[in-house]
């Protein structure tokens, strides 16, 4: 259980609304992540759904020819864009209200990490793709090393705290495997890219839905 601490709410949604994005686009908008952004967004076309949007930072990072993306995010901000159109909706990740096999293709880019339920959202996500859809995955979570999980296990309470419900050792491609999604060998890509020694362990890949009746049950 993490242990939570008590803050005023009126400090809290300030905390969450004013200050926390700006740390999340400076930390998130270096040069480094935003090429790993455009790399994965190139598999991006059809009908699209950004999961956990926050200010927009992959807007300026889709290829040209998309034009319009449906996302959600549970805090909604105004979010500056002139080149694509934004369907935002105030939704959870772990109950999104779309139809069954709405989308081409989910883009999740440092969402999986807040999440409360990483294996619910996922189910959502798999839910919400047709069959052959892609997820678009690009995450920080557990480390290699032995030394450095233990170490992501006693801050992981810290990190949650300070950055909104934050997680920073977290397993995604084994979760992805085991709820269902056929991992793209050729696009996964683990490496250490961040400065941090804690949260600066890359998970990027794409994974593709099939849906098949007797394939896959939850």
């Amino acid at each position: 259980m993490v242990r939570q601490i008590k803050i005023g709410k009126g400090i809290a949604s300030w905390y969450q609304a004013k200050v926390f994005p700006i740390l999340m686009d400076i930390n998130l908008g270096r040069e480094e992540i935003i090429k790993e952004r455009v790399s994965i967004l190139t598999h991006a076309s059809g009908d699209i759904l950004e999961i956990g949007i926050g200010t927009g930072k992959n807007l300026s990072c889709y290829p040209k020819s998309v034009k319009r993306i449906t996302a959600i995010d549970s805090y909604v901000r105004k979010i500056e864009n002139d080149s694509i159109e934004v369907d935002l909706r105030p939704y959870e990740c772990e109950n999104m209200e779309f139809e069954d096999n709405s989308f081409d293709v989910v883009v999740s880019t440092f969402c999986l990490c807040s999440v409360t339920d990483v294996n619910k959202t996922l189910q959502e996500v798999r839910r919400v793709l047709r069959n052959n859809g892609r997820l678009l995955l690009l995450e920080h979570g557990k480390a290699h090393n032995r030394f450095l999980q233990y170490v992501q296990k006693a801050t992981n309470p810290f990190f949650n705290c300070l950055a909104c419900g934050c997680n920073v050792n977290r397993d995604y491609f084994q979760q992805m495997r085991e709820m269902g999604f056929v991992m793209q060998e050729e696009s996964i890509r683990r490496c250490k890219i961040q400065p941090s020694l804690i949260a600066g362990h890359l998970y990027r890949a794409v994974a593709i839905v099939k849906k098949g009746d007797d394939e896959w049950k939850n």
